[in-house]
């Protein structure tokens, strides 16, 4: 696209200077002066004019599919004091199944990269996935992005509220990638997200997906051991 601005700037830039040169040829008489310095103004003008309406139709620059993300979080030993509610799910069956399939590749990822750096499998904890998926929901119908929910507070908050103890834990967010893919090469190409997906300590995993009514995704997982 520069390119192509550059070559029509040239192009109106050569048809300029020849105007320019048919006027000034030899020695120029003030009226000749006169029509080059409008020519110069008018010139000047469009040029201004057109690198201006160039530059306000540009786009953002962005990576495909990059999406958002915080650091992660991660936290010592807690223990939960409150009975975990099972009946609050999700009522939408179809949403249930693509957050079960989501989970599944993610855990699937997690698991690869984990065995690559010679360290245990993780497994899938319900518990664990229920309050991952609350978070993700959370985030998605109430548009914030954050490690701290106004409705949860914590991740950690909201798993001693729930009664899930744990001795070490960890939490990682994103936004805007569309597959567990492209989520998890975001995650493990930063170094507090990465920390966590090959966190020694962990044992159980949750994973959490949402989608906003614009149509933004919202990741959230959760590690504990």
């Amino acid at each position: 696209m520069k390119k192509k601005i550059l070559s029509m700037l040239l192009a109106v830039t050569l048809l300029a200077g020849g105007t320019v040169f048919t006027l000034g040829a030899d020695k120029a008489d003030a009226s000749t002066r006169s029509n080059f310095g409008q020519i110069c103004s008018m010139f000047t003008d469009y040029i201004n004019k057109y690198l201006q309406n160039s530059c306000q139709s540009g786009g953002q620059n962005q990576k495909p599919d990059s999406g958002d993300q915080e650091g992660g979080q991660t936290q010592k030993p807690g223990t939960g004091d409150q009975d975990y509610n099972q009946g609050s799910g999700e009522s939408d069956q179809q949403g249930s199944l693509n957050q079960s399939s989501k989970a599944a590749q993610v855990l699937s990822i997690v698991n690869s990269e984990r065995s690559q750096a010679d360290l245990g499998t993780l497994s899938l904890d319900s518990q664990l996935n229920k309050l991952a998926q609350m978070k993700a929901e959370d985030m998605a119908e109430n548009g914030y992005f954050s490690h701290t929910s106004p409705t949860y507070g914590s991740a950690f908050d909201m798993m001693n509220q729930y009664g899930f103890s744990y001795k070490t834990a960890g939490e990682n967010i994103a936004k805007g990638q569309k597959t567990a893919s492209s989520v998890m090469s975001a995650w493990m190409n930063s170094q507090g997200h990465r920390a966590n997906i090959l966190g020694s300590g962990y044992t159980k995993l949750g994973v959490g997906y949402a989608v906003d009514s614009g149509g933004t995704a919202y990741w959230v997982q959760m590690f504990a051991g």
